[in-house]
């Protein structure tokens, strides 16, 4: 994220959106690094949570803190400012960023605190909306982002998904103003997590340009002696599958020997592969046939066969992708 960026973080209830805009704040503020994001600067950080319990989110940053490497904890408790609905008086007023005062309250906030991030979790209890379907009922919202954008202030909106868990909730509208729009969907991997918190990572949208960590990541917390959390990470299977798909369709590997060996893997497992990234959309077989065929055609070596080395066994080679 620059200055004045915006963010909307997505995933269903108890996928673990609350635990990572928490490691991003921790980030932020004393330095390290969210999963392989590091941050340069330190910056201030406004936390505006609107359902959880006060002592609970101290408790969830100080584990996670234990477990962030790299993170000053003195400065991230110096940089970082929670505004808690629960912490609040009942009959003290709450922002509600659907109208311009709960907006300019948060606004004033993050500006009084100096901020240069503000985190607000989540739209549901934050934002008194009509219809979240509705693209008019959204447009407050929109004007209250943008209002962010002008003062300069970064902006993570999290939200939660649809019922289907494959994309965030209500109109569409609202994602117009976003840089970056990032899923955390329940993983179907073998990874699990002790803590219960896993999920897939995935971008669906980024105005920027992408590079090798804007793929789909497989992350999960780690409980560490003393109570610490420690996040762990790897490429998601549908990562390594679009990162085949990226090769194939740069026409530059000729054989799916060299496809293999730049992803490090037996050569039996690429047919394995193809069929999964065919099954689930990611490339058509015509697409991937033709792009082969033109990186047979500028190449001149002759195809490599697919041999298996001697410490693999044929077996060995077909274990699921």
């Amino acid at each position: 994220m620059k200055t004045g960026d915006s963010l909307m973080l997505w995933a269903a209830p108890g996928v673990g959106k609350t635990m990572a805009s928490l490691s991003i704040a921790l980030a932020v503020a004393g330095g390290g690094a969210f999963l392989a994001w590091p941050v340069r600067t330190p910056r201030r950080v406004l936390v505006v949570d609107g359902e959880m319990n006060m002592g609970d989110l101290r408790d969830r940053l100080v584990a996670l803190l234990r477990g962030a490497a790299g993170c000053d904890a003195r400065l991230a408790g110096e940089n970082i400012k929670l505004l808690c609905r629960q912490d609040q008086h009942p009959d003290a007023p709450f922002p509600d960023l659907a109208t311009p005062e709960g907006q300019e309250q948060v606004r004033r906030d993050a500006e009084e605190w100096q901020a240069d991030l503000v985190i607000l979790d989540n739209f549901s209890t934050l934002a008194e909306v009509e219809d979240e379907n509705s693209a008019s009922a959204m447009s407050p919202v929109l004007t209250f982002l943008l209002k962010m954008k002008q003062a300069g202030l970064a902006t993570i909106l999290v939200h939660h998904s649809g019922k289907g868990g494959d994309t965030y909730r209500g109109s569409s509208k609202i994602e117009a103003t976003f840089e970056a729009v990032v899923g955390l969907k329940a993983t179907t991997t073998v990874k699990t997590a002790s803590h219960g918190t896993a999920f897939d990572l995935v971008f669906t949208k980024y105005r920027d340009k992408r590079n090798g960590t804007h793929v789909p990541t497989t992350a999960w917390l780690e409980e560490e002696p003393g109570g610490g959390l420690k996040w762990a990470w790897e490429q998601s299977e549908e990562g390594r599958l679009q990162t085949l798909c990226d090769l194939v369709l740069s026409a530059e590997l000729p054989t799916q020997g060299d496809l293999a060996k730049r992803l490090q893997v037996h050569p039996s497992q690429i047919t394995r592969m193809k069929a999964k990234a065919i099954g689930k959309g990611l490339i058509r077989e015509s697409d991937w046939e033709r792009a082969m065929k033109a990186a047979q055609d500028s190449d001149s070596r002759p195809a490599d066969p697919l041999e298996f080395s001697d410490e693999d066994t044929e077996e060995d080679a077909l274990v699921d992708f």
